[in-house]
């Protein structure tokens, strides 16, 4: 599969669809993938799956001890989500619950995260770039991983 890169502005109209950054569409459609897995892990953002990254994501939490608290609500979460196609034109539609509860519309920003897609409102986006920086016990966790 195909990696998922950059970031580009969007809008999700009134119906709720939201029309894919051509770089990431090419991709989708390279890998003859339409499906995708819309759902929200943080309450910040939706992020869109491609089916195959989604049902590999599924078997790994299936190989997971069931009552785990983090693993409980993981699953809970991600149930609220909702399989969708891309259309001719590039979009999917959002569903509505998620777009209320995550509160993306409007300005929204498309960003590639290497397997999935990230959709955030444009000024949270605004907000992480602007405000939001490594600490420093961040950075020196990233330098163990040797990144």
């Amino acid at each position: 599969m195909a990696r998922f890169r950059s970031s580009y502005p969007a809008t999700i109209d009134a119906k709720g669809r939201i029309k894919l950054p051509v770089k990431h569409r090419e991709l989708l459609i390279d890998d003859e993938c339409r499906e995708l897995y819309v759902c929200s892990i943080f309450p910040w953002e939706l992020r869109a799956y491609p089916l195959p990254v989604w049902e590999a994501l599924e078997e790994r939490l299936l190989s997971k001890p069931a009552m785990k608290p983090a693993i409980l609500k993981l699953i809970e979460r991600v149930s609220y989500g909702q399989l969708v196609d891309m259309d001719d034109h590039g979009r999917i539609v959002i569903p509505s619950l998620l777009r209320d509860i995550v509160d993306v519309q409007g300005e929204v920003v498309v960003s590639g995260r290497i397997d999935f897609l990230a959709i955030t409102r444009r000024s949270r986006a605004d907000q992480l770039l602007k405000v939001d920086t490594l600490s420093d016990e961040e950075l020196e966790e990233l330098a163990l991983l040797e990144l």
